[in-house]
């Protein structure tokens, strides 16, 4: 009988040391080398692991809003492991810096502030090497609005006027000093210079307060179509040559002509400079979750627009284009497989 408890005693002791054997592995391979479970990157989780998405957007009242929220919401469909959804505040210049130190995987921006801060241009203080483009979506156009019985007629009529460039860190800002560069102006030689929101530039324009409003929009922009309603609305247009020197120093500026018509009173084409929206990625962003982006964004073109009426005219051909920024492998695999890049 004591020999019997001995040798159960015996047993037990070996059991437990092959469970605790067991248990200690983490799923050894053929080699004998142990392997791990991927752990989280700086810009979120591992690709086969539970995500919580943070997208960089804008503002709730920003126009770039509900098209984050009519992307993330299809994606959260098309992915299982998408945890949670955080669609946070910025614009073009804040979320290439959030999306680089990987505050969000993804994120809005536009071409010009993608390629500025890959290089570490100003306004950006150091270069965000972490970005990588997935796709362009439409074009944000500049818009330089001044009444037509304020005597602007010209750029160099800008001299000593109060002007709105719109709030920090937005596009619309960089545009602005660039022109300004672009004909030996700064903000010294100005009256005033604000940096407020789309509704109080409109209304200090409206009484009398601001002569000229720089924004950086999708046209028509809502706003500017209630201004063009309420008083006689016009747009500088730039100089070739003063755009052909803008355009060469960053490839995310392109010429563009706004038509006649885009707003009341606007009886002549304007010829100016627009950067188009873009959609931006950690590098390290899982691979299958841009390709979920990209995806969700190709396949849902025609309801996207519904969404924003800017996208009217953008073409799943006109998705890909080449803004000079290296494309994250993600989006590459969609579009490679749809053929849309070789």
């Amino acid at each position: 009988m004591a020999k019997s408890s001995k040798l159960k005693a015996f047993y037990l002791i070996i059991l437990s040391f092959v469970l605790l054997a067991a248990c200690s592995s983490n799923n050894p391979d053929p080699a004998g080398k142990e392997t791990t479970v991927p752990k989280e990157t700086a810009a979120g989780t591992a690709s086969n692991g539970p995500i919580d998405l943070r997208f960089m957007a804008a503002p709730q009242s920003g126009s770039w809003y509900p098209l984050a929220v009519a992307i993330t919401e299809t994606l959260k469909k098309n992915m299982s492991n998408i945890k949670q959804v955080s669609i946070e505040p910025g614009g073009g210049v804040s979320n290439v810096i959030a999306v680089n130190n990987g505050q969000g995987q993804i994120g809005f921006s536009q071409a010009m502030p993608t390629v500025d801060g890959i290089a570490g241009n100003p306004p950006f203080k150091s270069k965000n090497e972490n970005i990588q483009y997935v796709l362009s979506l439409f074009p944000h156009t500049t818009h330089i609005v001044v009444l037509k019985n304020s005597g602007i007629t010209k750029i160099e009529d800008i001299k000593g006027k109060k002007i709105n460039v719109g709030p920090k860190g937005l596009l619309t800002e960089e545009i602005a000093l660039r022109i300004l560069k672009a004909y030996g102006m700064s903000y010294k030689d100005m009256s005033s210079v604000q940096n407020l929101s789309f509704a109080d530039s409109v209304e200090q324009m409206k009484d009398g307060r601001l002569d000229v409003l720089f924004w950086t929009v999708p046209a028509p922009f809502a706003i500017l179509t209630d201004l063009a309603q309420s008083k006689d609305m016009d747009l500088l247009p730039l100089p070739e040559d003063k755009i052909k020197s803008m355009t060469s120093e960053n490839p995310g500026l392109v010429k563009v002509t706004l038509k006649k018509g885009t707003y009341k009173g606007l009886d002549h084409d304007v010829v100016t400079i627009q950067s188009p929206l873009v959609v931006i990625a950690n590098k390290n962003a899982p691979e299958d979750l841009v390709y979920n982006v990209t995806k969700t964004i190709v396949d849902g073109l025609d309801n996207l627009k519904k969404v924003d009426q800017a996208l009217e005219p953008v073409t799943k051909e006109s998705l890909p284009v080449d803004i000079g920024v290296p494309m994250h492998p993600g989006a590459t695999k969609y579009f490679k497989e749809i053929g849309l890049i070789k």
